[in-house]
């Protein structure tokens, strides 16, 4: 076997290798944060879907802008 043939042959297990151990790093950092699903509301005011956490709330709605809240909900 030539030498440039079996320095290939080394690199491309090499990169394989690094491929597979990146991949399963990436998965169990992703397990131990358990979900990275976030609640959202509807805005009262014009039907956009917000993050809960970044919602504004008054009477029991939400809404996604303090424009939003100080008109208040829309009338349908």
């Amino acid at each position: 076997m030539s030498y440039l043939l079996r320095w290939v042959i080394v690199l491309a297990v090499v990169w394989i290798a690094f491929r597979l151990w990146r991949s399963a790093t990436r998965r169990s950092v992703t397990d131990r944060k358990g979900s990275t699903t976030v609640p959202l509301v509807r805005c009262a005011h014009c039907g956009t879907h917000v993050p809960a956490h970044e919602a504004l709330e008054r009477g029991g709605q939400h809404f996604c802008s303090l424009e939003h809240l100080n008109a208040g909900p829309r009338a349908e």
